[in-house]
């Protein structure tokens, strides 16, 4: 507290109006990670214990954000355990306090209200002997942030879905616009996963995909926790392009309120080979669809901010549909 107007409240439980309010904020990153349907999916995938802070001015809240409670031993998996469990050891602490996205502004948050924000977080990690272990944060609040935090930049590519379509298709690279026109000629379909089961059928797929990027997969129950926690209140939808019959390439997107973000993109070893454009028509299907649901912004996850090998391609990729660079700090 810095004045008789200024308060930050950390609860266990959500203050009443907790996803409405997160609805209505703003934040340039995802707000999915801090509403009520993330947080109930992390207490009960992972055994996270979701703290709500909230900072007020003259009774108004200003900034928002739900932060986890990891204790090593209650984590799913020997490596995650132990990527939490040294660090806090050589810290001297019992767990992390980490999480995911920018807060959410519910108001005319200024640097103070951030720096506040900043203080309670370092205050509760320190009261319950975590180390904050991860998090995001605006790159324009830098200089509020703990000194005891380490940090990065980071970047992302954001596409504006309140342009009209044909706005929308003129703001991608040619390059995009070629792979569509190739896509169609080829008859690739696009459908939506509508069902539990089909959904295990797509992680099938995903898993055999993954072993060509040598890409961790943690189960089914993770796809299968979002869409019983996440999709029922939140957006949680996967897509899926095939070829033939044939399953080519999936993409799953997440959000809430007025954002969505890419959560995960699979390309088979047949698509790769016979460059067929599968992942291209998703991205564009996946843009249509966020703009017929009345939402604001598509995020195409994370871009390295200075790209070495593969980064190369990665941001290349996903610079082509026409979105604008974000760049953001990320904690731990």
């Amino acid at each position: 507290m810095t004045n008789s107007r200024l308060v930050v409240e950390v609860t266990s439980q959500a203050l009443p109006e907790w996803d409405e309010s997160i609805n209505a904020g703003t934040c340039r990153s995802l707000k999915i990670y801090h509403g009520m349907a993330w947080s109930d999916r992390m207490r009960f995938l992972l055994g996270y214990e979701p703290l709500f802070f909230t900072v007020s001015e003259g009774g108004r809240p200003m900034l928002r954000l739900i932060a986890c409670i990891v204790k090593p031993w209650r984590m799913r998996g020997l490596g995650n355990g132990l990527r939490h469990l040294i660090p806090a050891i050589q810290r001297g602490c019992t767990g992390s306090l980490l999480w995911n996205g920018e807060p959410v502004m519910t108001g005319p948050a200024t640097a103070e209200h951030y720096r506040q924000l900043s203080v309670h977080l370092e205050q509760e990690a320190q009261q319950r002997w975590l180390h904050v272990a991860a998090g995001a944060w605006p790159a324009v609040h830098e200089n509020v942030l703990a000194k005891s935090w380490q940090y990065k930049r980071w970047g992302t590519i954001q596409v504006d879905l309140t342009q009209s379509k044909d706005a929308l298709l003129a703001a991608i690279k040619g390059s995009a616009r070629k792979a569509l026109r190739r896509a169609e000629r080829d008859g690739i379909s696009v459908r939506r996963i509508s069902s539990l089961e089909e959904l295990r059928d797509y992680y099938d797929f995903a898993c055999r995909c993954a072993k060509r990027y040598n890409k961790k997969m943690y189960g089914f129950e993770d796809y299968q926790s979002l869409w019983q926690h996440i999709r029922p209140r939140a957006y949680f939808e996967t897509f899926v392009a095939e070829h033939d019959g044939e399953m080519i390439a999936g993409l799953s997107t997440w959000g809430q309120g007025d954002s969505i973000g890419e959560l995960g993109s699979f390309q088979s070893e047949r698509s790769f080979k016979k460059k067929l454009y599968g992942s291209d028509l998703l991205k564009w299907v996946v843009l249509q669809w966020g703009k017929e649901k009345g939402l604001r912004m598509f995020d195409l996850a994370g871009v390295n901010p200075s790209p070495e090998g593969k980064d190369v391609g990665i941001r290349q990729f996903k610079e082509k549909w026409g979105g604008t660079y974000y760049e953001y700090l990320v904690v731990g």
